[in-house]
């Protein structure tokens, strides 16, 4: 792959001409790259993330008047984040967990635009909202695992819940603090760093049942190829009677296999067939290990009992496809929404879904309010 670059105090920078490339993903799990010079000469180099905004516009700048305002225009105007490539330092391989942490990192200042962009994205979102506020409705204090920037935090927030929120990426919870701050209920939350396999250190000073539920939106529980020590930590700190939802990367999900055969992706369809899908097989640039719901119950089946399981979508195509949408148009999308919505509530309509809700109840004597009936 041929890539223009600038030179800056002895660093190449590069900017992705695709906001999810899957050379840069790569790049940063490897912690650098393999250059291959016009006139064959290769050598490796050290590579590292920028991501920070003031840093980013600067580069584009340099990008802009090195190649032009149209080259620039077509190819970078949307980068938001680059690599930085140090020829004088040798490559580094990161460890799992810091490429995890260092890609969520890197997204965070520009995450809540991205969303804002991706219709199928925001509605979503929105739907899996809607169950977590069904679910937890009169539990209290609640723990998130993953919140992002908060768009599943604020919600709750607003209505009096007290939340600690937990997430790998320092940068992500900066910007739900800020979300926080600005709506007024910074006072009901709390936040730690860390992922879910480390829950028994990060949370290792609040006694037993000390929250009435724990949520997860999209994808935190699919991070971890071992649920089992993390599953023994919410046990405990779970009140006989509370809740734990969950939405998940399905394995496989009917529709979007259908999907991704339709476009011509059948590498990527095979893949969700599997207990695991390694970076970039699908559009997420993270290794991700895939369960059906019996072995979610497998893993927290010990002291949880699965009481709901519901598709997010059946209709939603695997990725954010403008072609899909201007295929139906602003009416059209409406009305394969309304459908949608009808057709999640069907029995067993999980099975056709790439994003799946579980909802488990903690075992004990313990009291809980009762699920609403009403669908979603």
């Amino acid at each position: 792959m041929t890539l223009r670059f600038v030179e800056d105090g002895g660093i190449l920078y590069v900017l992705p001409s695709e906001g999810e490339a899957g050379w840069f993903s790569r790049a940063m799990r490897a912690g650098g790259v393999r250059i291959r010079w016009s006139d064959g000469l290769q050598e490796t180099a050290a590579a590292n993330v920028v991501y920070e905004p003031e840093e980013v516009e600067r580069l584009h700048a340099l990008f802009r008047s090195k190649y032009g305002d149209r080259a620039w225009r077509t190819y970078f105007a949307q980068s938001h984040r680059a690599l930085a490539i140090d020829r004088r330092r040798p490559l580094a391989p990161r460890s799992r967990e810091e490429a995890i942490r260092e890609e969520f990192d890197s997204v965070a200042p520009t995450y809540d635009e991205s969303v804002d962009r991706k219709p199928i994205e925001r509605y979503l979102k929105e739907r899996a909202a809607r169950m977590f506020g069904r679910a937890l409705e009169r539990l209290d204090p609640l723990l998130e695992i993953g919140p992002g920037t908060g768009y599943h935090t604020l919600p709750p927030l607003k209505t009096g819940h007290r939340i600690l929120a937990v997430d790998l990426s320092e940068g992500m919870l900066e910007r739900l603090r800020r979300h926080a701050i600005t709506q007024g209920v910074s006072d009901l939350l709390e936040t730690r760093r860390g992922r879910l396999g480390e829950l028994g250190r990060i949370l290792s000073d609040r006694p037993a049942g000390s929250f009435g539920g724990v949520f997860s939106a999209f994808g935190a529980f699919n991070l971890e190829a071992d649920l089992g020590p993390a599953a023994i930590v919410l046990a405990r700190l779970v009140r006989p009677g509370g809740r734990l939802i969950f939405t998940f990367l399905n394995r496989p999900g009917l529709v979007p296999l259908a999907w991704e055969l339709a476009m011509g992706r059948p590498a990527a369809a095979g893949r969700r067939l599997g207990e695991s899908i390694p970076p970039n097989e699908i559009r997420y640039p993270l290794e991700l290990f895939l369960r059906t719901p019996s072995a979610w119950d497998r893993v927290f089946g010990a002291s949880f009992r699965r009481t709901r399981t519901e598709a997010v979508s059946v209709l939603a195509p695997p990725f954010d496809s403008d072609r899909a949408l201007s295929f139906f148009g602003e009416d059209g999308a409406r009305r394969v929404r309304s459908l949608d919505e009808r057709l999640v509530r069907l029995p067993r309509a999980w099975v056709a879904a790439e994003w799946v809700t579980l909802t488990y109840e903690r075992a004990g004597d313990g009291k809980t309010p009762p699920l609403a009936a009403t669908a979603t």
